[in-house]
């Protein structure tokens, strides 16, 4: 039930942000939340300063700041060129444009522009990713980035948890952030979104992307099991959330159901939804911070938005069907080997 609430709101923004564009009273409603909500969460600055903040105050209190700010046109606009910018070195386009467009390096950086200012669902877009992440960021523990605790979750892993958050939950989100039956008929918002029918050639570019998720985690294990017992805690976190009596059955399940919920919901809110408003470190980095099972252990955060990255870049040569293949491809295979315990 805790989680569902902030679905059900970030949906209702974002059908309001696009009912605004013929609804100017809608616009004001938007607006008077977030002012609130940057009143709320800044007052931090009135009652204490910044000096003597614990880490959680002062992510919160920067949290309603940038909230505020994004009420005002003029830091808009500071937030688009910046984000442009940062999109166009992210994506390779400071390489690949002038080596297939014959453009100079500054052009391709600004060649494709990342959130529109003066866009009331790009503003709510933004306030919606300033709040969630300042709120997994104010709850994420730095001290442990040398010497990580993962605590034990849940056991097993809930399936409907996955349905109803992973899955039905970040597409709900995803769909009313980007104006379903408002802005948007059906097939528009799949374009959108990039649920697009991939061709043989991105079906085998999703494949790759398994086998290269692989690679990737391996490489990243040598650094992060090279000191402490981060390789005996991360085993224990595998074997005790994707832990199934039933055997081989209920393991294929278990399995599919995380490749399934999390390829497709975390793929369709990262890569189809935010990663064309924002760009795609930010989106990267969002995706990173939500999985606040490693609240505790920043470093893995850094490892999956890392790996986001390199999605988000597939993503903007492909679609977001092809990062699905990929990302479900993955979890498929790796829930199975944690979860099936003969």
């Amino acid at each position: 039930m805790s989680e569902l609430i902030p679905i059900v709101v970030c949906c209702v923004l974002g059908l309001m942000a696009h009912g605004s564009i013929k609804h100017r009273w809608l616009e004001w409603m938007i607006r008077l939340f977030m002012a609130f909500f940057a009143m709320l969460t800044g007052v931090t600055y009135l009652a204490q300063g910044m000096n003597g903040l614990m880490w959680g105050f002062q992510v919160t209190s920067w949290t309603g700041v940038l909230a505020g700010a994004l009420l005002f046109l003029p830091f808009r606009k500071v937030l688009h060129r910046l984000l442009t910018i940062l999109d166009g070195i992210a994506s390779l386009r400071i390489i690949t444009g002038p080596m297939r467009h014959k453009m100079t390096a500054l052009a391709s950086m600004v060649s494709i522009p990342i959130f529109v200012p003066t866009s009331i669902p790009h503003m709510v877009g933004a306030f919606i990713y300033v709040a969630t992440f300042g709120l997994y960021l104010a709850n994420t523990d730095l001290s442990g980035f040398n010497a990580p605790t993962i605590p034990l979750p849940m056991m097993p892993l809930p399936i409907d948890t996955l349905f109803s958050y992973n899955g039905f939950g970040l597409v709900a989100v995803s769909v009313c952030g980007v104006g379903i039956f408002i802005s948007r008929k059906p097939k528009e918002l799949c374009a959108r979104l990039g649920w697009q029918k991939p061709t043989a050639q991105q079906v085998g570019i999703g494949l790759g992307l398994v086998a290269f998720s692989f690679l990737y985690d391996l490489l990243w294990s040598l650094f992060t099991h090279s000191g402490g017992d981060m390789a005996t805690q991360i085993s224990g976190y595998n074997s005790g959330t994707f832990a199934v009596s039933g055997g081989m059955g209920a393991a294929i399940v278990l399995a599919l159901a995380t490749a399934l919920c999390a390829g497709i919901g975390e793929e369709t809110l990262i890569r189809g939804a935010l990663q064309p408003a924002l760009g795609i470190v930010p989106a990267a980095f969002l995706h990173g911070i939500l999985h606040a099972q490693f609240a505790h252990a920043p470093t893995l955060i850094i490892q999956v938005a890392l790996w986001s990255c390199c999605m988000g870049i597939v993503r903007r040569f492909t679609n977001t069907t092809t990062t699905i293949i990929g990302h479900a491809g993955f979890n498929l295979v790796t829930t199975f080997l944690f979860a099936f315990n003969p």
